[in-house]
């Protein structure tokens, strides 16, 4: 479920307000089962207790597991809403993405900083023109530059350094981490969907977990998760304008050169190596140790080990034929010319 350090939950809603909210976007939703309860909040079907929370079933696999969980209400799609009905409540709608945003909407919202005191640890050093939100946790010794900024709620383990006008939001950060100048940290995900009004904001819900000695560079970002957390795992280094989409989870001790991008949910394996400029589709998971090439496009898992190249990427060994191929071919069409 959200964070309440970071989130507001609830207040709660009827399982027959939330149906009214659904037939603002899609007037043939329909109940169905038990509509008497009431819900306070999303989650996701990997949280142990679903009573009182909204789940999200818009595909077979998570449908799957959705069914028999006891879930406060969930948002289904045709396909699957009446086997889901033995489980709970079910809003049925084709439109079951935008409902779900549009519910997580009404129960959650960013925590207005209303001017509190954050929470200092011992010797931290911190700018006239540094920032640091209500209930933020600074760890000892820890190190804020000129305009940097930390929001609401976020923790810095001990000896943390945050460099000029870096901002680190709906972030935990762990010791030792070091952030260079002008990078972002835990901001919204790029979370959209389209509906008769127009194109509409996922509510981006999760956070960013950072382990410990991680550094990340100039001008980086990294978005929070839209629902789970984006985790960088310890030890693990980031070059300056990388970017870093939600629900990433990056394992240990990676090393990841400038300018690479990961789009949403991508997971790398401890002791990955990203060359520069590479970029990574949407839920491609790479392999303990894996070695990605400057420039490369990976549109499919890597397997642990392995380097890869080329775009779309394959086997460097394979890209490197093709490449040599592909220069013969041309030298020999210019020979004949």
């Amino acid at each position: 479920m959200p964070d309440g350090r970071f989130y507001q939950i609830g207040p709660a809603l009827s399982v027959g307000d939330a149906l009214a909210v659904a037939r603002e976007s899609d007037r043939a939703a329909r109940l169905i089962g038990q509509g008497a309860g009431a819900v306070e909040r999303v989650a996701r079907l990997d949280e142990s207790d679903l009573a009182g929370a909204v789940v999200l079933c818009a595909r077979a696999d998570i449908a799957e597991r959705a069914a028999g969980r006891g879930f406060g209400l969930s948002i289904a799609v045709p396909k699957f809403a009446e086997a889901l009905a033995r489980s709970g409540p079910v809003i049925e709608t084709a439109a079951a993405k935008l409902v779900f945003a549009e519910i997580a909407g009404r129960l959650h919202a960013p925590l207005v900083d209303s001017g509190g005191e954050p929470h200092l640890g011992a010797d931290v050093v911190r700018h006239p023109t540094a920032v640091i939100g209500e209930g933020a946790e600074i760890g000892d010794r820890c190190v804020l530059g000129p305009n940097a900024v930390i929001g609401p709620g976020v923790k810095l383990g001990a000896e943390c350094v945050i460099g000029a006008g870096a901002c680190v939001h709906f972030a935990i950060l762990g010791e030792r981490v070091r952030i260079l100048s002008g990078a972002r940290l835990g901001e919204d995900g790029f979370g959209f969907v389209e509906g008769p009004a127009g194109i509409v904001r996922v509510p981006q819900l999760g956070r960013l977990i950072v382990g410990d000695d991680v550094e990340i560079g100039a001008n980086a970002t990294v978005d929070r998760g839209a629902l789970g957390d984006t985790v960088i795992g310890a030890g693990t280094k980031i070059d300056n304008l990388v970017h870093i989409a939600h629900n990433v989870q990056i394992g240990r001790n990676c090393l990841i050169a400038g300018q690479v991008g990961f789009a949403g949910s991508c997971k790398l394996a401890d002791g990955v190596m990203v060359g520069g400029q590479a970029g990574f589709s949407n839920g491609v998971k790479i392999g303990a140790g894996a070695r990605i090439a400057a420039q490369a496009g990976l549109v499919r898992d890597v397997p642990a080990g392995e380097s890869w190249g080329g775009t779309p990427g394959m086997p460097q060994s394979v890209h490197l034929r093709a490449a040599f191929w592909l220069v013969r071919q041309s030298k020999k069409k210019a020979d004949k010319k």
